[in-house]
Order: C-alpha cells, then structure tokens, then sequence
C-alpha cells in the first residue's frame, strides 16, 4: 500500500504554516456540523469555525498520463460536503499542483463549480515539492509493474 506521510506532512504544512499567513488565524483539522445532521471531517478549519478548506496535493494526470478521474472524483466529494457545511462563510479548496487548479478552473467555466467555493493555488517550498514529488514516483511503480522494472 502506498505511503501518503508526505502528502499528510504537506497538508499539515498547508494547515499550519500558509494558511495562517494568508488568512491571519489559526486552522485545525476538524468536523464540520452538515445541514443533513451529520459531521464531515475538513482538511483545514478556521479557529472561528467560519472557513473550510480541503486540500488537494494530486496532480490532474496519471502517471500514464491519462486525466485522474478519481482525483477529479475526490474534489467534487469535497465540494458537495462544503455545500452541505453549516454556518460558515468561506469554503476553498487548496491545490498544490497547478495543473489540477486548472482542471478544476475548467470544471467551473463549465458551470459545474458552485461561486460559493473559492479556488487557491498553494505554492509550497522547493522541500516539500521535491518529496512529493519522489512519493509520486514510488507510488506509481507500485501500481505499475512496468514501472517497477525500470
């Protein structure tokens, strides 16, 4: 099975370290109270309660550089949870690969990305880049066999 430390270690740098700095607060992971009655568990929640945010580190490709429907998949379950969130007043989601930014853009100038949710690009530092960069690539050769050979 794959590791996802690193993706974890990134989403908590996101947490900790940059949403912080753009938005003046701290931010923990945390269940959100849904209209339905049910609790989903956010990436990043403002101390205050009143942003939401889910983190996204997957690049828009496969590795076989075809289009990542489940990732894509992965966002929209987001969105819907984040559309589902009680009183709150700003819902983002966090990418810190560009190309699944833009993939998601388009999604929206297709009209399937409600205005309430706010998209932002994460710029991490070149560290934390590189890891994720390695994790990729070892979690690619464990699915891949061909991968694994070369």
């Amino acid at each position: 099975m794959a590791d996802t430390s690193v993706q974890t270690g990134v989403e908590r740098w996101v947490r900790s370290v940059w949403l912080p700095r753009e938005y003046g607060c701290s931010f923990y992971r945390d269940g959100v109270r849904l209209t339905c009655g049910g609790v989903h568990s956010f990436g990043a929640v403002s101390g205050d309660g009143q942003l939401i945010a889910s983190i996204s580190t997957s690049s828009a490709m496969t590795p076989g550089g075809k289009r990542g429907a489940g990732k894509l998949l992965k966002i929209r379950s987001d969105m819907y949870f984040m559309l589902l969130a009680e009183d709150v007043d700003q819902r983002l989601i966090l990418f810190t690969e560009p190309d699944m930014l833009e993939l998601c853009e388009e999604e929206r100038a297709r009209g399937k990305v409600p205005d309430s949710i706010r998209f932002r690009w994460v710029g991490l530092p070149q560290e934390l880049v590189e890891r994720l960069t390695a994790a990729r690539r070892v979690a690619s050769r464990e699915v891949n066999p061909r991968r694994r050979e070369g």
